[in-house]
């Protein structure tokens, strides 16, 4: 089953069960977006790194809740961000998120949670002319004009943590894993190759030969959050915190070789609405 089927799936199961308990608690539902600044480290494979300075990335959170269920989507819609060294040759990544979670609470305020995460990017690297190679395996290839990768990589989340309640503050401390996500990257390499055609009458039509290479990967994350909601008025909560985020990914065929890390906190600020 894919990435969306088991979103699917863990939706269904939601809303199937909220509506056998219909009559029992009202279903509450609350909208939050937040900022978050992710500073840190991204590194491919070769000791390639770049700095992360401070990227703002606008987090969407829609949660529905039923007594002790709840059923918490959170995403980062499509945005492009630079880099502010380029080892790799980097110039930006587009990035999308996905994390949908069923969670169980307990008395004191505990919880467990289970769902699924989807990651979506896709990078551009400056354009060169032969003076860097692709390497890959026994590949060696030279690059000639502006590489590109891009991927999806899902798998299975777990979380668990607890929500103390402070007068008007709630504060949240959550530790969530991926143990195990799976996906297929993608390289376009523009080779030094063409392709003409010769069209009756006209002159040659000549295009650029690109190689793309896929190469299956696996990857684990580790997503720990505190965060306080402060109640400022009957419907609405002022959010702030702090993340850290550890993603790493290594290739299938060419055990050791890392395909992706990514390392970095993040402030966290942001506003809850009780719909």
């Amino acid at each position: 089953m894919n990435g969306f089927g088991r979103v699917a799936v863990i939706t269904a199961a939601l809303f199937s069960w909220a509506a056998a308990t219909a009559c029992a608690e009202p279903l509450e539902a609350t909208l939050s977006i937040t900022v978050n600044a992710l500073s840190g480290k991204h590194e491919i494979d070769g000791g390639h790194s770049d700095k992360l300075g401070f990227i703002p990335l606008p987090l969407g959170e829609l949660t529905l809740r039923r007594g002790s269920e709840s059923l918490r989507v959170e995403g980062l819609p499509p945005v492009t961000f630079g880099y502010s060294t380029a080892g790799d040759g980097a110039l930006s990544t587009r990035l999308s998120i996905v994390n949908a979670t069923y969670r169980h609470t307990f008395a004191g305020g505990w919880f467990v949670g289970a769902g699924q995460t989807v990651y979506n990017q896709f990078t551009t690297y400056m354009p060169v002319n032969g003076n860097l190679f692709y390497e890959r395996g026994f590949t060696s290839e030279p690059i000639n004009g502006s590489e590109v990768q891009y991927s999806r990589v899902t798998g299975a989340r777990f979380e668990a943590g607890r929500t103390i309640e402070l007068g008007r503050d709630r504060i949240d401390i959550s530790a969530a894993v991926n143990p195990r996500m799976r996906g297929i990257q993608f390289t376009r390499i523009p080779t030094f190759l063409s392709e003409c055609h010769f069209p009756s009458g006209g002159p040659a039509v000549c295009t650029q030969l690109v190689d793309t290479f896929a190469d299956p990967e696996n990857a684990s994350q580790v997503d720990l959050s505190a965060r306080v909601a402060h109640r400022i008025s009957k419907h609405g909560e002022l959010l702030y915190g702090l993340r850290y985020l550890n993603y790493s990914a290594h290739y299938d065929d060419f055990p050791g070789k890392i395909a992706d890390r990514n390392v970095g906190f993040a402030p966290v600020l942001g506003y809850r609405v009780k719909l």
